[in-house]
Order: structure tokens, then sequence, then C-alpha cells
């Protein structure tokens, strides 16, 4: 029993570590649908069953039944359920890109149950394990670590693909000794990825591990504390990902204002840092101003639509894309308001409903979106429009309560604890990040999302047994 109980320990920790590790993923893993883009999954899933067979043998079984917030996931999938079945007349004549409406929803119902079942249910009991402390511990040191080398690559690929460094490239390469890497340069962007597939990849990791570095500022006594953050904040704008760095840059003022306010010891060193950071970008803007002006001009040409000549140094194509399956949605929903297409179902809707001015000399629309030979259904880019075109304002009600119960509650035990306040503080800032970064993704593949959920009912439990 001890040897199967630290296997799917195990397995849980190498997942954890390889959240960042996905560029370089065996085809054999296509079995996992839209988790085959990522190397964690399989050891999650390993883990899950391995705890199962556990479970099973020692008829213990741990399932959070009385909390709120795990009633209220429930709940969500009940209506999801719920939504579709009223559809059903609708969703047995949809057929797109060789795939047919019920197949369609079965699958991200598969998908969604993945998440939200199978790997939330072992992160809690893993959790349950070690216990709600050790257990933030561990994620923290997990985090940490594969952050070292996500930073270590990141800045190497930095240095070669802006500065010209090739000399530095045999170094560089020698993260293809990985598993589950594939070392590759983009010198037409020169956007870093580092361990990932692209770098908004990158900076959906970044948001994830970002409140357990801030953590260290909390934790720790010496100077070096800061480090590990502002490294994480370097990779942000290093990756050029808009979101990624407005999100952290959310978290970092959600972690500045909680630590300033309720940790008076720190608030000496945020008023240094405020008053050098202030020096520092006045001084920036006055050096650097025409880079800085030509570099926002660059931002804000990328959103010019009327840009029908695609090239590799700007993302008009990309930005028309996003909001034009975006547009689509939003007339998906007021066509279906109330209960939506069902789960899984808008793109079989939105693809009659694409604007004009997204289609035009856009090839991500003719190569990808609306080509049948193409398997691949067009990203929804936002989580909450999605849930709204496809379970109408009763699915989003019920998942926007879900959200902000989980808020509201950390909040509470933030307000309640004495002694290890530090854990709700690093969960508000990663759930603000991931509410936030469902903005522009439409998937609950947020490893980090469904950890800290478990890790906060863990710590929640501890607390209500605990005086405080």
């Amino acid at each position: 029993m001890l040897v199967l109980k630290r296997t799917y320990q195990a397995f849980f920790i190498l997942g954890v570590f390889l959240i960042p590790f996905n560029p370089d993923i065996p085809k054999w893993m296509g079995f996992l649908g839209e988790y085959s883009s990522d190397s964690s999954p399989l050891f999650f899933i390993i883990s899950f069953i391995f705890l199962l067979v556990y479970q099973l043998k020692s008829g213990k079984i741990y399932i959070p039944y009385r909390t709120v917030e795990y009633q209220l996931l429930l709940l969500f999938i009940a209506v999801l359920i719920f939504v579709t079945l009223l559809n059903m007349h609708h969703i047995i004549d949809y057929y797109f890109k060789q795939t047919s409406g019920v197949m369609r929803f079965v699958r991200q119902m598969i998908a969604l149950l993945i998440s939200a079942g199978a790997f939330f249910y072992t992160f809690l009991n893993v959790g349950k394990d070690f216990g709600a402390l050790p257990f933030f511990f561990l994620l923290r040191k997990l985090f940490f670590i594969s952050f070292v080398l996500v930073f270590c690559c990141g800045f190497l690929e930095f240095l070669i693909v802006n500065f010209n460094l090739i000399q530095l490239r045999p170094v560089f390469d020698l993260f293809d000794v990985f598993p589950f890497v594939n070392a590759r340069l983009d010198f037409k962007l020169t956007r870093v990825s580092s361990l990932t597939y692209e770098p908004p990849a990158l900076g959906s990791y970044l948001i994830t591990a970002a409140g357990f570095l801030f953590s260290y500022i909390l934790t720790e006594k010496k100077i070096i504390r800061f480090l590990p953050f502002i490294l994480l904040v370097f990779l942000a704008i290093v990756s050029k990902s808009r979101t990624a760095f407005v999100v952290i840059l959310l978290q970092t003022f959600v972690g500045v204002v909680l630590t300033y306010i309720y940790y008076k010891d720190f608030r000496r060193y945020f008023n240094i840092a405020l008053v050098f950071a202030v020096i520092g970008i006045t001084s920036m803007t006055l050096v650097y101003r025409e880079p800085i002006a030509d570099a926002i001009e660059e931002r804000i040409s990328s959103f010019d639509f009327t840009d029908t000549k695609f090239s590799q140094t700007n993302n008009s194509v990309s930005n028309k894309s996003r909001l034009g399956i975006q547009t689509a949605m939003i007339q998906t929903i007021k066509e279906y308001p109330i209960f939506g297409t069902g789960w899984g179902q808008q793109a079989f809707v939105s693809r009659y409903h694409y604007p004009n001015w997204a289609l035009k000399n856009n090839y991500e629309f003719t190569a990808r979106y609306k080509n049948q030979f193409d398997k691949s259904f067009p990203p929804g880019f936002n989580l909450y429009l999605r849930i709204a075109a496809e379970a109408g304002v009763v699915g989003l009600i019920s998942f926007l309560l879900f959200l902000f119960v989980i808020l509201y509650n950390t909040t509470v035990w933030f307000k309640k604890d004495t002694q290890t306040k530090f854990i709700p503080t690093v969960l508000l800032i990663s759930f603000v990040g991931y509410s936030l970064n469902w903005l522009q993704i439409d998937s609950f593949k947020l490893y980090g999302f469904w950890l800290c959920l478990a890790l906060f009912i863990l710590y929640k439990n501890r607390a209500l047994n605990t005086p405080q």
C-alpha cells in the first residue's frame, strides 16, 4: 500500500514540475485530445489511476462534498448537461469539421471532467496526504525549480535572438536533453517561449507561477527573496505576450496592496522600490523616448484590421482572428441568450456569423477555422463568452457564482488568518490571474487553477480546525 501511495505522489510531483515542458510531445499522446499538447496531463492521469487503486484497496475516498466551492462546481457541470439536453434537437443535426454535434459534446464534457474531475480529485487527495501547509511549500518548491530552468532557457533565448549572440547557441541547445523539450529560436519575432511551445504559453505558465514566487517575499528574510518574482516579470516582458504582461502587472498590484496593508515590515521596502521605479521609468522614457514611441506605435498598429498584408513582424492577422471569432460568439449569444447552443456547440453556429473584416485576407480562417479538412475546432479565445454562447445566461451566472464564491471566501480567510496569511495571499494573486487569463483562452486546462482550488479547500479545512 505504501508503494502505491508513493507512486501516485511521485507522478503528481512530476506532473507539476513538467507544467512548462510542452513543445515536443510524442504523437502517441494524441489520445489525450486537447491535453495532448502538454506533458503534465500524462503524469496526472497516471497519478489518478494509482490513486484510485490505492483508495479502492484502502477503502478511503475523500470528496469534499460539503464544501460550497465543490457544490457550486458540480452545479455548473449539471447546468452544462441540462442546457445541452435542452438543445439536443439541434445538436443531433450539427456537423462541422468531420465531427457531429453529439460527438463534440462528449469530447468537450470529457475534457472538462478530466480537469474538474480527475485532476482536481488527484490534487486534492495528494494535498490531503501532505497537509495544507506542507502541500503549499511542496508546490512552491516545484514551481521554483521548474522556473529556474524556464528562466535560464528563456534568458539564453533572449540574448541570442535579440543581441545575435550565436556563440551561446551550443549552451541553449543543451536544453534539448530534457524530455518534452524542443529548444528552438525565433529570429523573426524575437519573442521568447523558453521551454513552452509559444510565447503565450510561456505567459500562461508565468501567470500560474506568479503567486507562488511572490510568496518568497513574504516568507523569507534575505533581500534575495525579491529575485524570483523580479525574474518572472522580466520573462513576461521579453515574451512580448500582452496578456501575460497585463495580467502579471495586475497580479503584482494585488500582491503589493495586500502586502503593504497587512505586512507592515515591508512598507519601507516598497516605498524605496516605488521611488526607484519612478526614477527608472522617468529616466528610460527620457533616454529611450523614440524606441518606446516606436514600440507603442507597433502595438497599436497590430490592431489595424485594414492592414491586409500579413507579415511575421505584426499581429494584425492574429488579432483579427481573435476578435472576429469573439464577435461571432456575441452574435450566437444574441441568438441563444438563455440556454445557449449546448456545451461544445458554439462553433457550429458561430461559423455563420464571422464578420467580413475578419475573413478578408486572413490565412488563419482559410487554412484552419473554415477548413473542413482541418479537424481542430476554432477556439473561442474567451471562456466567459464561450460559456455564455454554449450555456446561455444560466450557465454564465452559475460559473461566475462559482468564481465569486472562491474569491470572496479566500478574501474572508485572508482577513481571519493571523499565522499563515501568505497562503491566502498567494491564492488571491493566483485566482485573480486565472480569472483574467480566461479572457483570452476558452479552456479549463489551467492546471494551476485546480491546484489552487485544492489548496484552498485544504487550507480552509485546516483553518477551521486550528485555533486562530
